[in-house]
């Protein structure tokens, strides 16, 4: 008989009242019942905490001082989520942004993956990439890349796809809060961690995890493909993958990509 350990949905939230109600209620209609959902809110400025408040069942946190993290939202999530995660109990974290929501069976599938293979450190579900209720798409599947010198995750990436053991977090802790990647999300480090020092993680090819596509979102706005920011971030991405691989054993491609993102850097900072 397969255990059924707590697990703990962690919620980061800000200024997104429209999504609340829906992605509570998908955490509270899971058919795995052992759950807390802790509910962080990083001091928004519209009634997202207080349409939080009204639900019974959860956890409710606030952030009543909300420190100036720099331009970009990454250590504002970051942060929200090790604020959550300090409230939780649970031996199985799974994350979730507020504007995203889970399909009623994901934590009882990634629970019984991490049972089936205890060696598993944390698991990565396909998301499906939600518009509107006339508009989802079902990304197809992708299987771990073997080229173990091509370093760059193969694998689509979304915090609310990310679910990790209790420990896991605490070991990578200070690598998941470097304070010298300013541009880079929570998603991607945890992404990078994986492929590129672990060897217990799996990429689950079930479609589990609705993730909201907002066009008016900082990737949109700030980070379209080939923009300044874009290279900017490409380059701190290579930074930081080169920081936890000591060898740096990369492919031509990859020196090559590592090559030119660095000249575009430069270029950028002669203007």
């Amino acid at each position: 008989m397969l255990k059924k350990p707590l697990v703990s949905i962690l919620i980061a939230s800000y200024n997104k009242e429209k999504y609340i109600k829906r992605c509570i209620r998908s955490c509270l209609s899971q058919n795995y019942k052992n759950i807390e959902v802790i509910f962080y809110d990083d001091g928004s400025k519209d009634n997202s905490y207080k349409i939080a408040k009204k639900f019974k069942g959860i956890k409710v946190f606030r952030n009543n001082n909300r420190k100036n993290l720099g331009k970009f939202n990454t250590y504002y999530q970051i942060n929200n989520y090790n604020k959550a995660f300090s409230k939780s109990k649970g031996e199985y974290i799974f994350l979730l942004d507020s504007d995203d929501f889970f399909k009623n069976n994901k934590v009882k599938e990634i629970v019984n993956n991490f049972n089936k293979k205890p060696k598993l450190d944390i698991i990565f579900d396909l998301p499906i990439n939600y518009y509107s209720k006339n508009k989802i798409i079902y990304p197809k599947k992708v299987t771990k890349n073997k080229n173990k010198k091509d370093i760059w995750p193969s694998f689509p990436m979304s915090g609310s796809c990310i679910s990790f053991k209790r420990k896991f977090f605490k070991k990578y802790s200070k690598i998941i809060n470097a304070k010298n990647y300013s541009m880079l999300t929570l998603d991607f480090r945890l992404a990078v961690i994986s492929s590129s020092v672990l060897n217990n993680f799996t990429l689950l090819n079930k479609n589990l995890t609705f993730y909201f596509q907002d066009r008016k979102g900082e990737s949109n706005l700030k980070f379209k493909k080939f923009s300044k920011n874009w290279w900017l971030r490409r380059k701190q991405a290579h930074d930081f993958i080169k920081s936890i691989n000591k060898d740096y054993k990369t492919s031509l491609k990859t020196k090559l990509d590592y090559n030119f993102t660095n000249f575009i850097k430069k270029t950028y900072n002669l203007f």
